[in-house]
Order: structure tokens, then C-alpha cells, then sequence
């Protein structure tokens, strides 16, 4: 898929992390396609700045194995590998639980409130239909407990993980829609935690995590190895 036409100048000074935060939207939403070339001239065009702001972008992508800089044929949207999708949701189901756990002692009504208000806008956009918008609400409402956390480095790595997760379900989860179950899981959360049930809470929190995986990757898995058969 060809890259927007229509841009705007950069400021200079956050050229490189502008163009790494507009790449990993691209790649998640399917702007960018796993497997598409990426050509840093036209992207120095795009954003208006010169080649290195756009070369240093693209190995910090590369060093989280979101593209590949392949020597003398240039550079592409890494392929997405259901095998690696094996490691990455028990690390972020173990990550975002082990979140839940800093952040339960701080816990209030007014927290409990707002993860409801998330959780009712995370069905609002599983009505609606946009794969896009029910990413984007799941992720604030896990953005509750994780700012909760005040953990930066947890949440760092969450959220490069994440990226690898969002651009998997942006491929496959638009064919089959299990996301409402999403809802009920977020419910599980929330009750736990107004029970004061720290436990419960981790638990329900890790169980929420791996639902994707179970439901659609596994199965993908199964299908890739009966082929290889």
C-alpha cells in the first residue's frame, strides 16, 4: 500500500522520533503491510527531512524486529511469524499482570469508575465495526493500570510489545471477529479489583491477554503446520 501523499514538515529537532511513531502507526493499522518495501528517499520527501532522521527511525525498527534492512536490496516491513506470536503473548499477559499487581494497591473508586467508562467504550467500537477503534480503546483501558503502575520501564516494554500484537490482530482479527469477548474480560478485571481480590485481579488480567492468542493465533498455528505436513 503506497504511503499518504499528503504531509507536513517536521520539526527538526523531533524529525526522528516523529517518523518512528508515524512508521509503527502505519504498521499497525496496514498502511504499511508486512512484507511492503520501504524506501527511505520517498520518506524523506514524505516527512520533509533529510535521509538520517528517517536511517536512524528505521533501525530503531529494526532493532525491535519490526522491519528488516536487508544489505543491497534495501528495506522492508518485517513478515509477521505466528511462531514468534507463541513468545510475545505470555510475555505481555505475564507483563500486563504483573502491572495490575503495582498498581492494585493504588487502586480507588474514581479508577474503578474510569475502567468502566473504557470498558463501555471498547463495546461502543466492537458495535461500530473498526478494527482500529477497538485496538485503540483496549489500549486505554489497559493504560489505566499501567500508568497506575508508574513503572516507565514496564510500560516501555509493553508498549513495544504491543506494537508486535496490534499489527498481528490488524491482519488476521479483521476476518474473524471474537473481540466482544474482550468486554467480559475487562469485566472480570474490574470485579476483582472492586472485591479487593489482588489475585483474582492478576489472574483475570493474564487470562484477558492470552483470549486472542487461544482463539485466533493457535488456531493459525495448527492450520500453517498441517500444511507443512
Amino acid at each position: 500500500m503506497p504511503i499518504p501523499q499528503e504531509s507536513a514538515p517536521i520539526e527538526r529537532l523531533n524529525a526522528k522520533e516523529r517518523v518512528l511513531q508515524t512508521l509503527s502507526a502505519w504498521m499497525v493499522d496496514g498502511t504499511l503491510e508486512p512484507g511492503e518495501r520501504i524506501y527511505d528517499e520517498e520518506l524523506s520527501k514524505y516527512f520533509h527531512v533529510s535521509r538520517t532522521p528517517v536511517r536512524e527511525a528505521l533501525q530503531v525498527l529494526s532493532e525491535k524486529k519490526l522491519v528488516e534492512i536487508l544489505p543491497g536490496r534495501g528495506t522492508r516491513v518485517a513478515p509477521i511469524n505466528l511462531e514468534e506470536m507463541r513468545q510475545i503473548y505470555p510475555l505481555l499477559s505475564n507483563l500486563h499482570g504483573f502491572a495490575v499487581e503495582l498498581a492494585f494497591d493504588r487502586v480507588t473508586p474514581e479508577v474503578i469508575r474510569r475502567l468502566e467508562e473504557r470498558n463501555e467504550a471498547l463495546g461502543r467500537a466492537i458495535a461500530e465495526g473498526s478494527l482500529a477503534q477497538v485496538q485503540e480503546a483496549d489500549r486505554l483501558f489497559h493504560q489505566e493500570l499501567i500508568s497506575l503502575a508508574e513503572n516507565h520501564y514496564l510500560a516501555a516494554y509493553i508498549d513495544d510489545l504491543g506494537l508486535h500484537v496490534d499489527r498481528t490482530e490488524t491482519q488476521f482479527f479483521k476476518r474473524e471477529d471474537f473481540r466482544g469477548q474482550s468486554v467480559e474480560g475487562h469485566r472480570c478485571i474490574i470485579a476483582a479489583l472492586a472485591a479487593g481480590d489482588r489475585a483474582g485481579a492478576v489472574r483475570a488480567t493474564e487470562e484477558n491477554w492470552m483470549l486472542n492468542f487461544r482463539l485466533v493465533i493457535e488456531g493459525l498455528l495448527r492450520r500453517e503446520r498441517e500444511e507443512q505436513i
